[in-house]
């Protein structure tokens, strides 16, 4: 074949095909960004197999993330990861496929790989199915999941750390699990029962000499879990002590607590370690941190309002007339409400510099 006649191009001729391919590739570049507009959490996409993980997506509006509600995904190869509903992934086999995420807003493509190694189902129970809980001590692990708000996994080494302690010394675990948001990010899976609870709300009634609560919001669902397990105690009307604990170093929360700051999600969330001691003194820490939790814990029942068919009475009614007593790291100790002596409530919060001392 002949090759086609070269074409001498004046300097205008060169400035105006050079604009156009400026054009053009600006164009190109505006039609691959255009995706991009997308933020999908957590920023997770090596999956074994069996797992499944619902991705939260945002695009940015002003600067700021907003999350798209409506969205749709379509795997190219549903042998390696098959969509599961309008939320959820699973990985079905090694290998790697892309997933298409379509939104009026923006568009962004996945590529996930699925490894060889399978994780083992974790078979839970509803939270309405579960009558009593008991055992001298119990350890609750709350929403450790890493395609929750805690998508950068804060709170995970903490609560791997008592899951080892408890099953070492033969106390119960209990998971409560999502199957909105299924992908668990603890190293055990194997609970001693898990329990399906979008909020961490429940009726089953706790039998425990103390209680201790990992995972989970700080001001959302951890306080709602104890609100309830606090109710099913006090309405049994056994028990003239409750000893609830807290791991501040096991449980998340939205950075909110310092003035003129908040970093919601999808901002990573921070440790209530941290936000107690960006405080210098124990008294700070209380006023600041531990009051507002409390004050949620006893007097918003149910947490904002779910579920909202709570049982009755309100909490408040049930505590009335008891000594709730608060300690930070066994070192500060304070008197949240004066009430007969021989009815306690006690509420430690451990650091992680007590938990290991």
């Amino acid at each position: 074949m002949a090759s086609p006649p070269l074409n001498v191009m004046t300097p205008r001729a060169i400035c105006i095909v050079a604009a156009g391919i400026a054009t053009t590739l600006l164009f190109s570049v505006a039609v691959q960004s255009f995706p991009e507009q997308l933020q999908v959490y957590p920023d997770h996409t090596r999956l074994p197999v069996g797992e499944q993980i619902r991705y939260s997506v945002f695009h940015l509006q002003e600067g700021n993330p907003k999350q798209v509600e409506n969205y749709s995904l379509e795997s190219e190869d549903p042998t390696v990861v098959r969509v599961v509903d309008r939320w959820r992934l699973e990985a079905v086999s090694p290998g790697t496929t892309d997933v298409l995420i379509r939104s009026d807003v923006g568009q962004r493509r996945l590529s996930i790989e699925v490894g060889r190694g399978r994780r083992p189902p974790m078979p839970a129970t509803h939270h309405s199915a579960v009558d009593r809980l008991a055992g001298e001590e119990l350890l609750f692990v709350g929403h450790a999941n890493l395609d929750g708000f805690d998508h950068t996994a804060v709170a995970k080494p903490g609560i791997d750390r008592l899951v080892r302690e408890f099953k070492a010394r033969g106390h119960p675990v209990i998971y409560f699990v999502s199957e909105d948001y299924p992908y668990w990010y603890t190293d055990d899976r194997q609970p001693d029962l898990a329990i399906v609870s979008e909020g961490q709300e429940h009726e089953i009634l706790v039998d425990a000499e103390r209680v201790v609560f990992t995972g989970g919001d700080f001001m959302f669902c951890t306080p709602r879990n104890a609100q309830m397990t606090l109710h099913g105690m006090l309405k049994a009307g056994n028990r003239k002590r409750i000893h609830f604990a807290f791991a501040t170093d096991a449980i998340w929360a939205v950075d909110i607590f310092a003035p003129g700051r908040s970093r919601p999600y999808p901002a990573s969330m921070a440790l209530v370690d941290h936000l107690l001691l960006e405080h210098p003194s124990y008294q700070d820490r209380y006023e600041q941190v531990v009051v507002p939790f409390l004050k949620r814990l006893f007097e918003e029942f149910p947490v904002i309002g779910y579920p909202a068919n709570a049982p009755k009475p309100h909490l408040n009614d049930l505590v009335d007339g008891w000594t709730i007593e608060v300690a930070i790291d066994q070192a500060f100790t304070r008197r949240y409400q004066s009430g007969d002596p021989e009815k306690l409530i006690r509420l430690d919060f451990i650091s992680a510099s007590a938990n290991r001392s």
